[in-house]
């Protein structure tokens, strides 16, 4: 088979109908007769030599030749709509839809900070912005760029270090009046944590001059929302582990308390991902440039 032979159209219909696993849901999507999906997929096996997809009578599956034409076929429609945007818009223009992803409390603290700030710099881009604590596959996904807290672990992504952030122990002043006064993490287990779903919510780590000190806890309230836990956190009721950034305006008003301030959590990477490709869209180089001008904006971690 040569590379002037692959179909982008039978592409297109074949990923549709891997990512639903079912060519009836891909027909509907597509809007497109069942047979011309089945047709397609079919030609694309001829001319390939090979079964991608196995049928049954109930389910669809991707062999694992079908896996990775999937991987690399997302990532071939993916390049052609960018190059069709850039032929179509010149490269000097910056305009476009531009897809974003982070998780919660970042994302919010990036609408304020950067995401305001594009918009005003160029009004011809448009900005989706994705919550997720979830690490967004781009490509499948189609995004153009995903904030990360955490290390990236995906070679086919390229990685911009941003900054760090860490977790603080917090409380409000009253919860702390109830009791004596914290001396060491361990002393933790006989207060109220609350604590993150998306956390080991039976421990926290805890780092002082190198010295991990992990502590298992327990408490009345789990939430994956970290905005939503810190209000419960201002009705008195417990401690809570949060970034820094989350509660630093909380704290300078003095509606929170740190706690133990000597102890914190290791520090997590902030990065930016984003797809390799010869040529970045204008809309996604204007967003990096605007990063690259705030250098110390990530540097999210407890002064």
């Amino acid at each position: 088979m040569k590379i002037e032979t692959i179909d982008l159209k039978a592409l297109r219909l074949f990923v549709e109908t891997a990512e639903t696993l079912s060519f009836t849901q891909a027909s509907e999507n597509l809007q497109l007769p069942k047979s011309a999906v089945s047709k397609a997929v079919s030609k694309l096996e001829l001319q390939l030599g090979v079964k991608i997809l196995e049928r049954s009578s109930r389910v669809v599956r991707l062999t694992e030749a079908g896996q990775i034409l999937y991987t690399r076929a997302t990532s071939l429609l993916n390049d052609a709509q960018h190059l069709l945007q850039d032929v179509q818009g010149l490269q000097t223009t910056v305009n476009g839809h531009l897809r974003l992803a982070a998780p919660p409390a970042l994302g919010r603290y990036i609408s304020k900070h950067l995401i305001a700030p594009f918009l005003k710099q160029w009004p011809d881009v448009s900005v989706s912005l994705k919550l997720s604590y979830e690490f967004e596959d781009l490509f499948k996904q189609g995004l153009d760029l995903a904030f990360r807290m955490g290390h990236n672990h995906d070679i086919n992504l390229i990685e911009k270090p941003l900054g760090f952030s860490n977790r603080i122990l917090v409380a409000s002043k009253n919860y702390l009046a109830q009791y004596p006064a914290l001396q060491h993490p361990n002393e933790l287990k006989q207060h109220q944590c609350l604590q993150l779903f998306n956390q080991n919510i039976s421990q926290w780590t805890l780092v002082k001059n190198q010295h991990n000190c992990i502590v298992s806890t327990s408490g009345a309230f789990q939430c994956s929302d970290m905005v939503a836990l810190k209000q419960v956190l201002l009705q008195d009721i417990g401690i809570a582990q949060l970034p820094w950034f989350v509660v630093s305006e909380e704290i300078n008003s003095r509606q929170l308390q740190q706690v133990l301030p000597d102890w914190t959590s290791p520090s997590l990477p902030i990065s930016a991902v984003y797809r390799e490709n010869i040529n970045k869209p204008p809309k996604l180089a204007a967003f990096l440039t605007l990063l690259e001008g705030q250098p110390n904006l990530f540097d999210l971690a407890v002064p």
